[in-house]
């Protein structure tokens, strides 16, 4: 491996690992709504009178936050592994293959 594509291969991985944090953080945005989905089932289900709306929205939002959340967490953990490759290439000096 030549020094310019250690210093390409170097750079992607800076990339994506500023791209993985990213994902990251709209991970956690994604768990947050889908704790909102919880206070808003709690809300339509516990009162005395029963808010059916309020209960199926609340469980809509869970389901696209969680859902939501479990997309971004399969992309964390293939980008992760993607990047130790990418690093493990750099320590080894071999040539990168696709």
């Amino acid at each position: 491996m030549n020094g310019i594509e250690r210093k390409l291969l170097s750079q992607e991985a800076a990339m994506q690992l500023k791209a993985l944090k990213k994902i990251n953080i709209w991970k956690n945005i994604a768990v947050a709504i889908s704790t909102l989905g919880v206070a808003l089932t709690y809300a339509g289900a516990a009162g005395t009178d029963l808010n059916i709306f309020l209960t199926i929205f609340g469980v809509i939002v869970i389901l696209l936050g969680a859902g939501s959340a479990a997309i971004l967490i399969t992309g964390l953990k293939n980008g992760r592994r993607n990047v130790e490759k990418m690093l493990r290439i750099l320590e080894e000096g071999k040539p990168y293959e696709v």
